[in-house]
């Protein structure tokens, strides 16, 4: 998995989802944060775009 660089800076933005994908995304994350998650899930998406 790629983490973010020390030299990436990060920024923090803000997102509106709707309740019915947090539920999900609540029961599959488990105890990771979910900032960690949606970063996780944004990166494996972006690694597959790239192939």
């Amino acid at each position: 998995m790629v983490n973010t660089s020390e030299l990436d800076r990060t920024e923090k933005i803000g997102i509106t989802l709707p309740g019915s994908i947090l539920k999900r995304m609540d029961k599959v994350r488990g105890d990771i944060p979910s900032s960690t998650f949606i970063k996780r899930a944004i990166e494996q998406l972006l690694r597959k775009e790239a192939k």
